[in-house]
């Protein structure tokens, strides 16, 4: 009769712990609440368990997110600034601020909330949501300081590299954009004429014409062989760049020009002549327009005329 009593006693108390141990805790309560779409409910759960001083990420996010679907946008706000401010160097939650100020169109918020995101948590992504709002409002010089922070850091991309390269160029700043657009060289596909030829440019100014001359070379082989036909005002980028190069420095750019030819268009070795002579020099296709001296340097390339190795016209 004891051992009877006993097991009921025993099995009374598994049980009641078993019936415990399956009633559902507060976020089974509110996940429930969510995933059948009583949302009013599941607010009012969140809300007492936030009061409550509870505030696990997974319950804060959903609040903040049943906040702004019934547009609460004050209550949401208050909820994501004090959720960041108490993991200040969390890179995810303060960009959840970031895209929160973005949403309700708190321009500065957004920025200053980025700006600081950007200086304990470096990213591309950030860069480029805050240079997404300094060229939106013409704010140029943070973004030449952002772009030049990106640069140092190495996280610039080739297109960033490149406007940052141009805008120093434009300004005077040679070197800075010298910098700049060797950077872009090294990151952007080979086909990208127009930062190479600013670059080509900036070389020669900032007194290096041999590094420009043997870039040169190597832009106007692959040029060639891409099949890049026009630029943007109708002109081939390796007739610009003949035209630079032969204005820099007209005896190597011809040698450089002739190795690139003759390793494009091999021709066969002639048989030694009985009477020893000069060897036929390589001809050199020359830009030539039917414009004036003075429109050369920025018109269409429309004629080549053939020359020698020495510069010489070749007579027919």
């Amino acid at each position: 009769m004891l051992r009877h009593v006993l097991l009921i006693i025993v099995l009374s108390a598994t049980a009641l712990a078993a019936g415990v141990a399956m009633v559902p805790g507060e976020r089974e309560q509110w996940t429930m609440l969510v995933r059948d779409g009583r949302n009013e409910q599941a607010l009012k759960a969140l809300e007492a368990q936030y009061q409550a001083g509870r505030r696990n990420t997974d319950a804060v996010v959903h609040l903040y997110r049943l906040y702004m679907s019934f547009a609460k946008i004050e209550q949401a706000t208050v909820v994501m600034e004090q959720f960041a401010a108490e993991h200040p160097d969390n890179p995810e939650i303060v960009a959840m601020l970031a895209r929160h100020y973005t949403d309700i169109q708190n321009r500065p918020a957004a920025i200053a909330t980025l700006e600081r995101l950007f200086e304990f948590s470096p990213s591309t992504q950030t860069a480029h949501e805050l240079l997404a709002h300094y060229r939106l409002h013409g704010e140029f010089a943070s973004e030449e300081r952002l772009l030049r922070r990106l640069l140092a850091t190495k996280l610039i991309t080739a297109n960033d590299a490149e406007r940052l390269g141009l805008m120093l160029a434009a300004r005077g700043d040679l070197y800075g954009a010298r910098e700049a657009l060797v950077r872009f060289d090294e990151l952007a596909n080979p086909e990208r004429s127009i930062g190479r030829l600013v670059l080509f440019d900036v070389l020669v100014e900032t007194g290096d014409k041999s590094t420009a001359l043997a870039k040169g070379a190597a832009w106007m082989q692959f040029w060639h062989k891409g099949g890049i036909h026009h630029a943007a005002a109708g002109e081939q980028p390796s007739a610009r760049l003949i035209r630079r190069m032969m204005n820099v420095d007209e005896a190597a750019a011809r040698r450089l020009i002739c190795e690139i030819q003759e390793r494009e268009t091999p021709t066969p070795r002639s048989e030694p002549s009985a009477a020893p002579g000069p060897e036929p020099g390589c001809i050199i296709n020359m830009p030539t327009t039917e414009a004036g001296p003075e429109e050369l340097g920025s018109s269409s390339i429309t004629q080549f005329e053939p020359r020698d190795a020495f510069g010489r016209r070749n007579r027919r």
